[in-house]
Protein backbone atom coordinates (compact mmCIF):
# COMPACT_ATOMS: atom_id res chain seq x y z
CA UNK A 1 0.00 0.00 0.00
CA UNK A 2 1.92 3.57 -1.23
CA UNK A 3 1.78 5.85 1.67
CA UNK A 4 2.43 9.11 -0.17
CA UNK A 5 4.40 11.97 1.94
CA UNK A 6 3.11 15.15 0.48
CA UNK A 7 4.82 18.86 1.00
CA UNK A 8 3.85 20.76 4.09
CA UNK A 9 0.67 22.42 2.57
CA UNK A 10 -1.06 18.76 1.49
CA UNK A 11 -0.05 17.68 5.15
CA UNK A 12 -1.99 20.54 6.99
CA UNK A 13 -4.92 19.42 4.56
CA UNK A 14 -4.58 15.71 5.84
CA UNK A 15 -6.30 17.04 8.63
CA UNK A 16 -9.64 17.29 7.22
CA UNK A 17 -9.87 13.41 6.33
CA UNK A 18 -11.92 12.35 8.94
CA UNK A 19 -15.55 10.90 8.36
CA UNK A 20 -18.53 12.05 10.31
CA UNK A 21 -22.00 11.04 10.47
CA UNK A 22 -25.31 13.09 10.60
CA UNK A 23 -25.14 16.68 11.10
CA UNK A 24 -21.66 17.13 11.59
CA UNK A 25 -22.09 20.44 13.26
CA UNK A 26 -23.22 19.02 16.55
CA UNK A 27 -20.07 17.12 16.93
CA UNK A 28 -17.98 18.91 19.03
CA UNK A 29 -19.05 19.17 22.03
CA UNK A 30 -16.55 16.82 24.20
CA UNK A 31 -14.51 19.60 25.34
CA UNK A 32 -11.55 18.94 22.51
CA UNK A 33 -10.47 15.95 24.58
CA UNK A 34 -11.28 13.52 21.34
CA UNK A 35 -10.87 14.31 18.09
CA UNK A 36 -12.91 11.27 16.65
CA UNK A 37 -14.68 9.02 18.68
CA UNK A 38 -16.26 5.82 18.17
CA UNK A 39 -15.96 2.50 20.53
CA UNK A 40 -15.32 0.47 17.66
CA UNK A 41 -12.42 2.53 15.91
CA UNK A 42 -10.60 3.92 18.96
CA UNK A 43 -7.34 3.73 17.19
CA UNK A 44 -8.09 6.76 15.36
CA UNK A 45 -8.41 9.46 18.29
CA UNK A 46 -6.83 12.46 18.23
CA UNK A 47 -5.70 13.62 21.19
CA UNK A 48 -5.50 18.02 21.20
CA UNK A 49 -2.68 18.76 22.84
CA UNK A 50 -1.68 22.52 24.19
CA UNK A 51 -1.59 24.70 21.85
CA UNK A 52 0.79 28.63 22.17
CA UNK A 53 -2.02 31.02 22.57
CA UNK A 54 -1.03 33.84 20.38
CA UNK A 55 -1.71 36.44 23.44
CA UNK A 56 -4.19 38.31 21.01
CA UNK A 57 -7.46 37.98 21.93
CA UNK A 58 -11.12 39.37 21.41
CA UNK A 59 -14.80 39.39 22.88
CA UNK A 60 -17.08 36.61 22.85
CA UNK A 61 -19.80 38.43 21.88
CA UNK A 62 -18.17 38.70 18.37
CA UNK A 63 -18.50 35.00 17.70
CA UNK A 64 -23.02 34.96 17.67
CA UNK A 65 -22.47 38.60 15.95
CA UNK A 66 -20.43 36.67 13.10
CA UNK A 67 -22.62 34.01 12.86
CA UNK A 68 -25.60 36.44 12.66
CA UNK A 69 -23.45 37.76 9.40
CA UNK A 70 -22.50 34.50 7.89
CA UNK A 71 -25.10 31.97 8.83
CA UNK A 72 -23.65 29.02 6.92
CA UNK A 73 -21.27 28.76 9.41
CA UNK A 74 -23.75 28.17 12.22
CA UNK A 75 -23.94 24.57 12.16
CA UNK A 76 -20.53 25.00 13.54
CA UNK A 77 -21.32 27.31 16.52
CA UNK A 78 -20.58 24.93 19.39
CA UNK A 79 -17.51 23.64 17.57
CA UNK A 80 -16.39 27.42 17.50
CA UNK A 81 -17.60 29.08 21.04
CA UNK A 82 -16.36 26.12 22.96
CA UNK A 83 -12.68 25.74 20.86
CA UNK A 84 -12.59 29.86 21.53
CA UNK A 85 -13.47 29.30 25.16
CA UNK A 86 -10.61 26.84 25.70
CA UNK A 87 -8.61 28.95 24.15
CA UNK A 88 -9.34 32.27 26.20
CA UNK A 89 -10.38 33.52 23.46
CA UNK A 90 -7.22 34.23 21.73
CA UNK A 91 -6.53 34.68 18.05
CA UNK A 92 -5.76 30.78 16.28
CA UNK A 93 -5.29 32.16 12.78
CA UNK A 94 -2.95 35.12 13.55
CA UNK A 95 0.15 36.45 15.78
CA UNK A 96 1.35 39.45 16.90
CA UNK A 97 3.61 39.18 13.25
CA UNK A 98 0.38 38.41 11.17
CA UNK A 99 -0.72 36.31 9.46
CA UNK A 100 0.45 32.54 10.67
CA UNK A 101 1.73 29.89 7.95
CA UNK A 102 -1.15 27.41 8.57
CA UNK A 103 -3.69 30.34 8.24
CA UNK A 104 -1.70 31.27 4.55
CA UNK A 105 -1.59 27.58 3.93
CA UNK A 106 -5.42 27.72 4.34
CA UNK A 107 -6.09 30.55 2.33
CA UNK A 108 -4.20 29.27 -0.66
CA UNK A 109 -6.27 25.78 -0.86
CA UNK A 110 -9.29 28.37 -0.96
CA UNK A 111 -8.51 30.07 -3.86
CA UNK A 112 -8.06 26.76 -5.79
CA UNK A 113 -11.33 25.92 -8.00
CA UNK A 114 -10.93 22.22 -6.28
CA UNK A 115 -9.03 19.76 -3.95
CA UNK A 116 -8.99 16.25 -5.24
CA UNK A 117 -11.05 16.61 -7.95
CA UNK A 118 -14.06 17.65 -5.95
CA UNK A 119 -15.27 21.71 -6.19
CA UNK A 120 -14.01 23.62 -3.44
CA UNK A 121 -17.34 26.36 -3.94
CA UNK A 122 -15.69 28.86 -0.74
CA UNK A 123 -18.93 30.50 0.38
CA UNK A 124 -18.60 33.89 1.10
CA UNK A 125 -15.53 34.22 -1.43
CA UNK A 126 -16.13 37.92 -1.72
CA UNK A 127 -15.98 38.82 1.28
CA UNK A 128 -13.00 36.33 2.02
CA UNK A 129 -11.09 38.09 -1.12
CA UNK A 130 -11.75 41.31 0.82
CA UNK A 131 -10.46 40.54 3.56
CA UNK A 132 -7.51 38.75 2.82
CA UNK A 133 -6.97 40.52 -0.75
CA UNK A 134 -6.62 37.26 -2.66
CA UNK A 135 -3.23 36.80 -4.26
CA UNK A 136 -2.16 39.77 -3.04
CA UNK A 137 -0.41 38.29 0.29
CA UNK A 138 2.99 37.36 0.69
CA UNK A 139 4.51 35.24 3.77
CA UNK A 140 3.85 36.81 7.26
CA UNK A 141 2.17 40.14 6.23
CA UNK A 142 2.14 42.78 7.98
CA UNK A 143 -0.40 44.79 6.99
CA UNK A 144 -2.84 41.97 7.69
CA UNK A 145 -3.18 42.54 11.61
CA UNK A 146 -5.02 40.84 13.83
CA UNK A 147 -8.94 41.14 12.72
CA UNK A 148 -11.80 39.57 14.58
CA UNK A 149 -13.97 38.73 11.38
CA UNK A 150 -10.58 37.62 9.11
CA UNK A 151 -10.16 35.29 12.43
CA UNK A 152 -13.67 33.70 12.46
CA UNK A 153 -14.02 33.29 8.57
CA UNK A 154 -10.67 31.40 8.47
CA UNK A 155 -12.55 29.30 11.22
CA UNK A 156 -15.85 29.41 9.58
CA UNK A 157 -13.76 28.29 6.42
CA UNK A 158 -11.43 25.58 8.13
CA UNK A 159 -14.80 23.62 9.13
CA UNK A 160 -16.71 24.22 6.01
CA UNK A 161 -14.03 22.84 3.68
CA UNK A 162 -13.26 20.06 6.22
CA UNK A 163 -16.72 18.64 6.57
CA UNK A 164 -17.51 18.80 2.58
CA UNK A 165 -14.08 18.29 0.96
CA UNK A 166 -12.34 15.63 3.55
CA UNK A 167 -15.41 14.05 5.59
CA UNK A 168 -16.95 13.94 2.14
CA UNK A 169 -18.62 15.82 -0.60
CA UNK A 170 -21.96 14.12 -0.02
CA UNK A 171 -22.23 13.27 3.10
CA UNK A 172 -25.98 12.89 4.19
CA UNK A 173 -28.22 10.30 4.22
CA UNK A 174 -26.13 8.06 2.37
CA UNK A 175 -28.16 5.11 2.76
CA UNK A 176 -30.22 6.41 -0.13
CA UNK A 177 -27.42 5.23 -2.50
CA UNK A 178 -26.99 2.01 -0.59
CA UNK A 179 -24.15 2.40 1.75
CA UNK A 180 -24.77 1.50 5.32
CA UNK A 181 -21.06 1.66 6.39
CA UNK A 182 -21.18 3.81 9.87
CA UNK A 183 -18.45 6.19 9.25
CA UNK A 184 -16.81 8.10 11.75
CA UNK A 185 -17.50 11.17 14.10
CA UNK A 186 -15.41 14.32 14.57
CA UNK A 187 -15.33 17.20 16.59
CA UNK A 188 -14.50 19.76 14.71
CA UNK A 189 -13.16 21.54 17.86
CA UNK A 190 -10.25 19.08 18.56
CA UNK A 191 -9.83 19.07 14.83
CA UNK A 192 -8.81 23.01 14.90
CA UNK A 193 -7.07 22.78 17.97
CA UNK A 194 -4.45 20.38 16.24
CA UNK A 195 -4.17 21.95 13.08
CA UNK A 196 -3.82 25.84 13.75
CA UNK A 197 -0.40 24.70 15.34
CA UNK A 198 1.93 24.06 12.88
CA UNK A 199 4.30 22.06 15.13
CA UNK A 200 1.41 19.39 14.66
CA UNK A 201 1.05 19.49 11.08
CA UNK A 202 3.41 16.22 10.02
CA UNK A 203 1.56 13.95 12.72
CA UNK A 204 -2.09 14.88 11.49
CA UNK A 205 -1.25 12.64 8.31
CA UNK A 206 -0.40 9.56 10.06
CA UNK A 207 -2.70 9.77 12.65
CA UNK A 208 -6.16 10.39 10.59
CA UNK A 209 -5.85 9.81 7.27
CA UNK A 210 -6.96 6.38 5.79
CA UNK A 211 -3.82 5.16 3.56
CA UNK A 212 -5.84 3.25 0.55
CA UNK A 213 -7.07 7.14 -0.14
CA UNK A 214 -3.76 8.44 0.54
CA UNK A 215 -2.36 6.22 -2.23
CA UNK A 216 -5.12 6.75 -4.77
CA UNK A 217 -5.14 10.53 -4.30
CA UNK A 218 -1.62 10.05 -5.62
CA UNK A 219 -2.74 7.95 -8.92
CA UNK A 220 -5.49 10.43 -9.28
CA UNK A 221 -2.64 13.17 -9.34
CA UNK A 222 -0.54 10.73 -11.92
CA UNK A 223 -3.97 10.05 -14.59
CA UNK A 224 -4.37 13.73 -14.56
CA UNK A 225 -0.82 13.94 -15.72
CA UNK A 226 -1.74 11.52 -18.42
CA UNK A 227 -4.77 13.01 -19.99
CA UNK A 228 -2.59 15.87 -20.70
CA UNK A 229 -0.34 13.80 -22.56
CA UNK A 230 -2.39 10.93 -23.40
CA UNK A 231 -4.38 12.78 -26.29
CA UNK A 232 -7.82 11.30 -27.87
CA UNK A 233 -8.84 7.53 -26.51
CA UNK A 234 -6.50 4.58 -28.45
CA UNK A 235 -9.38 2.98 -31.07
CA UNK A 236 -8.25 -0.46 -31.36
CA UNK A 237 -10.52 -2.55 -33.67
CA UNK A 238 -11.78 -5.70 -32.35
CA UNK A 239 -9.41 -8.82 -32.56
CA UNK A 240 -10.99 -11.68 -34.68
CA UNK A 241 -8.85 -14.14 -32.56
CA UNK A 242 -7.89 -13.66 -29.07
CA UNK A 243 -3.93 -13.42 -29.51
CA UNK A 244 -1.82 -16.14 -27.77
CA UNK A 245 2.39 -15.27 -26.96
CA UNK A 246 4.38 -16.15 -29.66
CA UNK A 247 1.32 -14.60 -32.15
CA UNK A 248 2.08 -11.79 -34.22
CA UNK A 249 -0.73 -8.43 -35.34
CA UNK A 250 -0.35 -4.83 -35.85
CA UNK A 251 -2.14 -4.25 -33.02
CA UNK A 252 0.23 -5.44 -30.49
CA UNK A 253 1.62 -1.87 -30.99
CA UNK A 254 -1.45 -0.10 -30.12
CA UNK A 255 -0.99 -2.08 -26.95
CA UNK A 256 2.18 -1.64 -26.57
CA UNK A 257 1.63 1.97 -26.69
CA UNK A 258 -1.19 1.86 -23.86
CA UNK A 259 0.47 -0.10 -21.84
CA UNK A 260 3.59 1.85 -21.88
CA UNK A 261 1.25 4.95 -21.28
CA UNK A 262 0.12 3.41 -18.41
CA UNK A 263 3.35 2.06 -16.52
CA UNK A 264 3.25 -1.61 -17.30
CA UNK A 265 6.02 -1.23 -20.42
CA UNK A 266 8.98 0.76 -20.15
CA UNK A 267 8.68 1.46 -23.60
CA UNK A 268 6.34 1.44 -25.79
CA UNK A 269 8.98 0.06 -28.66
CA UNK A 270 8.88 -3.14 -29.86
CA UNK A 271 7.54 -5.38 -33.07
CA UNK A 272 4.26 -6.74 -33.51
CA UNK A 273 5.62 -10.15 -32.21
CA UNK A 274 3.78 -11.16 -28.87
CA UNK A 275 7.01 -11.37 -26.88
CA UNK A 276 8.02 -12.29 -23.23
CA UNK A 277 8.49 -8.55 -22.43
CA UNK A 278 5.22 -8.34 -23.17
CA UNK A 279 3.56 -11.33 -21.91
CA UNK A 280 4.72 -9.68 -18.73
CA UNK A 281 3.14 -6.57 -18.77
CA UNK A 282 -0.21 -8.41 -20.79
CA UNK A 283 -0.65 -10.52 -16.85
CA UNK A 284 0.43 -7.57 -14.70
CA UNK A 285 -2.36 -5.49 -16.70
CA UNK A 286 -4.99 -8.05 -16.54
CA UNK A 287 -4.26 -8.61 -12.62
CA UNK A 288 -5.02 -4.86 -11.92
CA UNK A 289 -8.52 -4.70 -14.12
CA UNK A 290 -9.39 -8.34 -12.43
CA UNK A 291 -8.92 -10.58 -14.99
CA UNK A 292 -7.13 -13.93 -14.76
CA UNK A 293 -3.28 -13.88 -15.70
CA UNK A 294 -3.39 -16.29 -18.69
CA UNK A 295 -1.00 -14.81 -21.01
CA UNK A 296 -4.04 -13.85 -23.53
CA UNK A 297 -4.78 -10.49 -25.07
CA UNK A 298 -8.80 -10.85 -25.53
CA UNK A 299 -11.49 -7.88 -26.97
CA UNK A 300 -12.24 -7.48 -22.82
CA UNK A 301 -9.00 -6.60 -22.23
CA UNK A 302 -8.74 -4.42 -25.48
CA UNK A 303 -11.75 -2.90 -24.03
CA UNK A 304 -10.52 -1.92 -20.57
CA UNK A 305 -6.95 -0.66 -21.72
CA UNK A 306 -8.59 1.46 -24.35
CA UNK A 307 -10.82 3.22 -21.63
CA UNK A 308 -10.17 7.12 -21.92
CA UNK A 309 -8.11 8.46 -19.34
CA UNK A 310 -10.99 11.17 -18.62
CA UNK A 311 -13.86 8.33 -17.29
CA UNK A 312 -10.61 6.64 -15.70
CA UNK A 313 -10.35 10.10 -13.53
CA UNK A 314 -13.87 9.93 -12.94
CA UNK A 315 -13.67 6.39 -11.52
CA UNK A 316 -11.15 7.30 -9.46
CA UNK A 317 -12.76 10.49 -8.08
CA UNK A 318 -15.76 8.28 -7.20
CA UNK A 319 -13.90 6.13 -5.00
CA UNK A 320 -11.88 8.95 -3.74
CA UNK A 321 -15.35 10.07 -2.08
CA UNK A 322 -15.77 6.40 -1.01
CA UNK A 323 -12.48 5.96 1.18
CA UNK A 324 -13.54 9.63 2.48
CA UNK A 325 -16.47 7.74 4.02
CA UNK A 326 -14.67 4.49 5.39
CA UNK A 327 -13.65 4.04 9.08
CA UNK A 328 -10.08 3.39 9.20
CA UNK A 329 -8.96 -0.05 10.21
CA UNK A 330 -5.31 0.36 9.73
CA UNK A 331 -4.64 -0.29 13.71
CA UNK A 332 -7.34 -2.61 14.33
CA UNK A 333 -5.98 -6.55 15.79
CA UNK A 334 -7.95 -7.65 12.84
CA UNK A 335 -10.90 -7.45 10.38
CA UNK A 336 -12.45 -8.68 7.08
CA UNK A 337 -12.42 -6.49 4.34
CA UNK A 338 -14.92 -7.95 1.45
CA UNK A 339 -14.79 -5.37 -1.53
CA UNK A 340 -17.86 -6.43 -3.95
CA UNK A 341 -16.95 -5.03 -7.52
CA UNK A 342 -13.39 -6.63 -6.40
CA UNK A 343 -15.02 -9.93 -5.74
CA UNK A 344 -12.68 -10.45 -3.22
CA UNK A 345 -11.67 -11.22 0.27
CA UNK A 346 -9.08 -9.86 2.12
CA UNK A 347 -7.91 -10.56 6.09
CA UNK A 348 -6.05 -8.08 7.76
CA UNK A 349 -4.15 -7.93 11.31
CA UNK A 350 -2.57 -4.56 12.43
CA UNK A 351 -3.21 -2.64 9.43
CA UNK A 352 -1.71 -5.54 7.34
CA UNK A 353 -3.06 -7.87 4.54
CA UNK A 354 -2.20 -11.37 5.71
CA UNK A 355 -4.45 -13.43 3.19
CA UNK A 356 -7.08 -12.89 0.83
CA UNK A 357 -9.11 -15.43 -1.22
CA UNK A 358 -11.95 -14.68 -3.75
CA UNK A 359 -15.48 -14.37 -3.65
CA UNK A 360 -18.99 -14.49 -5.30
CA UNK A 361 -21.32 -12.00 -4.51
CA UNK A 362 -24.74 -10.96 -5.23
CA UNK A 363 -26.07 -10.43 -9.24
CA UNK A 364 -27.09 -7.27 -10.21
CA UNK A 365 -31.25 -8.24 -9.19
CA UNK A 366 -29.93 -9.51 -5.65
CA UNK A 367 -27.33 -6.79 -4.70
CA UNK A 368 -25.05 -7.86 -1.79
CA UNK A 369 -25.88 -5.02 0.58
CA UNK A 370 -22.89 -2.16 1.71
CA UNK A 371 -22.81 -2.45 5.52
CA UNK A 372 -20.30 -3.26 8.50
CA UNK A 373 -20.81 -5.42 11.22
CA UNK A 374 -18.99 -7.56 13.93
CA UNK A 375 -18.70 -11.81 13.30
CA UNK A 376 -19.70 -13.10 16.00
CA UNK A 377 -19.93 -17.07 15.53
CA UNK A 378 -19.24 -19.80 12.85
CA UNK A 379 -21.63 -22.78 11.88
CA UNK A 380 -19.94 -25.83 10.57
CA UNK A 381 -22.27 -28.01 8.68
CA UNK A 382 -25.01 -25.28 8.89
CA UNK A 383 -28.68 -25.71 8.14
CA UNK A 384 -29.67 -23.64 4.99
CA UNK A 385 -32.95 -21.57 6.05
CA UNK A 386 -34.76 -20.65 2.60
CA UNK A 387 -34.89 -16.70 2.84
CA UNK A 388 -38.98 -16.65 2.03
CA UNK A 389 -38.16 -14.87 -1.44
CA UNK A 390 -36.96 -17.76 -2.27
CA UNK A 391 -39.04 -20.22 -1.45
CA UNK A 392 -42.03 -18.15 -3.35
CA UNK A 393 -39.62 -17.74 -6.58
CA UNK A 394 -38.31 -20.80 -6.77
CA UNK A 395 -38.96 -23.62 -4.47
CA UNK A 396 -42.86 -23.38 -4.65
CA UNK A 397 -43.33 -22.88 -8.61
CA UNK A 398 -40.70 -26.37 -8.07
CA UNK A 399 -42.86 -28.13 -5.89
CA UNK A 400 -46.19 -27.47 -7.91
CA UNK A 401 -44.07 -29.23 -10.89
CA UNK A 402 -42.65 -31.65 -8.95
CA UNK A 403 -44.32 -33.17 -5.79
CA UNK A 404 -40.79 -34.97 -4.62
CA UNK A 405 -38.89 -31.73 -4.85
CA UNK A 406 -38.19 -30.84 -1.33
CA UNK A 407 -36.62 -34.53 -1.14
CA UNK A 408 -34.82 -34.12 -4.25
CA UNK A 409 -32.81 -30.82 -2.61
CA UNK A 410 -32.16 -32.33 0.24
CA UNK A 411 -34.85 -29.99 1.85
CA UNK A 412 -37.65 -30.18 4.64
CA UNK A 413 -40.47 -28.30 6.84
CA UNK A 414 -39.18 -26.61 9.64
CA UNK A 415 -42.15 -24.96 11.50
CA UNK A 416 -43.98 -23.74 8.60
CA UNK A 417 -41.06 -22.92 6.54
CA UNK A 418 -38.15 -24.64 4.31
CA UNK A 419 -34.83 -25.75 5.17
CA UNK A 420 -31.81 -27.79 3.52
CA UNK A 421 -30.11 -30.34 5.54
CA UNK A 422 -26.01 -30.07 6.35
CA UNK A 423 -24.05 -32.15 3.92
CA UNK A 424 -21.90 -31.59 1.14
CA UNK A 425 -25.12 -30.55 -1.43
CA UNK A 426 -25.95 -27.66 0.95
CA UNK A 427 -26.28 -24.93 -0.63
CA UNK A 428 -24.09 -23.28 2.00
CA UNK A 429 -21.43 -25.72 1.91
CA UNK A 430 -19.28 -26.94 4.86
CA UNK A 431 -19.52 -23.68 7.00
CA UNK A 432 -20.82 -20.11 7.45
CA UNK A 433 -19.92 -16.97 9.37
CA UNK A 434 -22.51 -15.18 11.05
CA UNK A 435 -22.18 -10.96 12.00
CA UNK A 436 -25.84 -10.12 12.92
CA UNK A 437 -27.58 -7.61 10.85
CA UNK A 438 -31.14 -6.75 9.91
CA UNK A 439 -30.22 -7.97 5.79
CA UNK A 440 -29.74 -11.38 6.86
CA UNK A 441 -25.87 -11.31 4.68
CA UNK A 442 -23.24 -13.78 5.63
CA UNK A 443 -20.57 -15.17 4.53
CA UNK A 444 -20.22 -18.82 3.36
CA UNK A 445 -19.31 -21.89 1.99
CA UNK A 446 -20.78 -23.42 -1.68
CA UNK A 447 -20.74 -26.30 -3.41
CA UNK A 448 -20.33 -24.71 -6.72
CA UNK A 449 -16.50 -24.32 -6.71
CA UNK A 450 -16.18 -23.73 -10.80
CA UNK A 451 -17.87 -19.91 -9.93
CA UNK A 452 -14.41 -18.89 -8.13
CA UNK A 453 -12.32 -19.51 -11.62
CA UNK A 454 -14.90 -16.48 -13.61
CA UNK A 455 -13.62 -13.23 -14.00
CA UNK A 456 -16.82 -11.50 -13.06
CA UNK A 457 -18.12 -13.51 -10.11
CA UNK A 458 -21.91 -12.03 -9.33
CA UNK A 459 -23.96 -15.13 -8.98
CA UNK A 460 -25.15 -15.48 -5.37
CA UNK A 461 -28.21 -14.03 -4.14
CA UNK A 462 -27.29 -11.63 -1.97
CA UNK A 463 -25.13 -13.57 0.35
CA UNK A 464 -20.94 -13.73 -0.29
CA UNK A 465 -19.61 -17.12 -0.93
CA UNK A 466 -15.96 -17.62 0.20
CA UNK A 467 -13.46 -19.43 -2.25
CA UNK A 468 -11.58 -21.05 0.63
CA UNK A 469 -13.78 -21.53 3.61
CA UNK A 470 -11.73 -23.93 5.57
CA UNK A 471 -9.02 -21.14 5.19
CA UNK A 472 -10.77 -18.58 6.07
CA UNK A 473 -12.25 -20.86 9.55
CA UNK A 474 -8.80 -21.85 10.75
CA UNK A 475 -7.67 -18.44 10.19
CA UNK A 476 -10.31 -16.76 12.76
CA UNK A 477 -9.66 -19.87 15.13
CA UNK A 478 -6.01 -20.32 14.66
CA UNK A 479 -5.92 -19.14 18.65
CA UNK A 480 -8.65 -21.32 20.24
CA UNK A 481 -7.25 -24.43 21.50
CA UNK A 482 -10.44 -25.52 21.26
CA UNK A 483 -10.67 -25.87 17.84
CA UNK A 484 -7.84 -27.28 16.12
CA UNK A 485 -7.42 -28.04 12.78
CA UNK A 486 -8.41 -31.93 12.80
CA UNK A 487 -11.62 -30.67 14.95
CA UNK A 488 -12.22 -28.19 12.52
CA UNK A 489 -12.35 -30.35 9.33
CA UNK A 490 -14.48 -32.84 11.68
CA UNK A 491 -17.00 -30.37 12.01
CA UNK A 492 -17.37 -29.46 8.62
CA UNK A 493 -17.47 -32.78 7.07
CA UNK A 494 -20.56 -33.96 9.21
CA UNK A 495 -24.19 -34.20 9.41
CA UNK A 496 -24.41 -32.45 12.54
CA UNK A 497 -24.66 -28.51 12.79
CA UNK A 498 -22.04 -27.13 15.16
CA UNK A 499 -21.91 -23.25 16.68
CA UNK A 500 -18.54 -21.85 17.37
CA UNK A 501 -19.12 -18.66 19.45
CA UNK A 502 -15.89 -16.78 19.07
CA UNK A 503 -13.57 -15.39 22.15
CA UNK A 504 -13.52 -12.03 20.18
CA UNK A 505 -15.35 -10.41 17.56
CA UNK A 506 -14.00 -9.67 14.13
CA UNK A 507 -15.39 -6.55 12.56
CA UNK A 508 -16.31 -7.31 9.03
CA UNK A 509 -16.73 -4.51 6.01
CA UNK A 510 -18.64 -5.32 3.01
CA UNK A 511 -17.34 -2.25 0.39
CA UNK A 512 -18.13 -1.16 -2.66
CA UNK A 513 -14.73 0.23 -4.71
CA UNK A 514 -13.99 0.24 -8.33
CA UNK A 515 -10.81 1.92 -8.19
CA UNK A 516 -8.44 1.04 -5.78
CA UNK A 517 -4.28 0.33 -4.56
CA UNK A 518 -3.46 -2.79 -4.59
CA UNK A 519 -0.77 -4.66 -1.92
CA UNK A 520 1.65 -4.47 -5.02
CA UNK A 521 1.36 -0.63 -5.33
CA UNK A 522 -0.67 -1.31 -8.60
CA UNK A 523 -3.77 0.86 -9.43
CA UNK A 524 -6.91 -1.60 -10.15
CA UNK A 525 -9.71 -0.83 -11.65
CA UNK A 526 -12.95 -2.79 -11.72
CA UNK A 527 -16.24 -2.84 -13.97
CA UNK A 528 -19.30 -1.09 -12.09
CA UNK A 529 -21.14 -4.23 -11.59
CA UNK A 530 -24.11 -2.42 -9.82
CA UNK A 531 -23.80 0.85 -12.09
CA UNK A 532 -23.53 2.99 -8.94
CA UNK A 533 -20.19 5.42 -10.03
CA UNK A 534 -22.27 7.60 -12.14
CA UNK A 535 -24.61 8.80 -9.86
CA UNK A 536 -22.33 9.27 -7.19
CA UNK A 537 -20.10 11.07 -9.93
CA UNK A 538 -23.24 13.30 -10.01
CA UNK A 539 -23.41 13.56 -6.59
CA UNK A 540 -20.50 15.01 -5.34
CA UNK A 541 -19.16 17.04 -8.96
CA UNK A 542 -22.62 19.03 -9.18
Amino acid sequence: MYIFRWSITLIFFAGFLVQCQGNSGTAGTNGGKDSVFNPQTPDTLIHSMPQPLSGIVFDSVEIPRFLTAYPEFKEFSADITSFYRNRSFNYAWYDKGGLTEPSQILLNKLNQESIDGIPVNTPYKASLQEMFHFGDFTERPEHLKPDVKGELMLTGQYLYLAKKIWAGAYSKNLETIGWNIPRKKISYEALLEKSADVRNLPAIENDILNPEYLALRTALKKYKELEKKSGDPVSIVKLKKSLKPGDTSSVLSLVRQRLHLFGYLENADGNNQYDAQLIRAVNRYKKSVGFKQDSIITNEMISALTVPVKKRIEQILVNLERFRWMPNHEKSDEFIFVNIPGYRLRYFEKGKQVWDCNVVVGKTMNKTVIFSGMMQYIVMSPYWYVPPSIIQKEVVPGMRKNSNYLASHNMEWNGGNVRQTPGPHNSLGRVKFIFPNENNIYLHDTPSKNLFNEDNRAFSHGCVRVGQPRDLALRILRNDPNWPPSKIDEAMSGTTEKTVTLKKKIPVVIGYFTAFIETDGDLNFRKDIYERDAKLLKLITE
